[in-house]
């Protein structure tokens, strides 16, 4: 799955996992966990992408199953 930095900076600010956005965060508020999830090996998984955000907010539920399947489908889509 090939699909940039920028994009996927993108995608998490547009799911807005822990409402930082919303709260008036820049858009590029995600940059780290966007990273993380780029430094995946293969096509990430559900878990991994909970578990990137339960770990950088210290909260396991901060990325719900249903966002994170949004990102990825995102990611999928995005990437053409």
């Amino acid at each position: 799955m090939a699909i940039t930095r920028d994009q996927l900076i993108e995608i998490l600010a547009e799911a807005d996992p822990v409402g930082l956005i919303a709260s008036g965060a820049p858009r590029d508020e995600y940059a780290s966990e966007a990273e993380a999830i780029l430094a995946l090996r293969g096509v990430p998984r559900l878990t991994e992408v909970t578990g990137i955000f339960g770990v950088s907010f210290g909260d396991p539920g901060a990325c719900t199953r249903d966002t994170a399947r949004w990102i990825l489908d995102e990611m999928a889509r995005r990437a053409g």
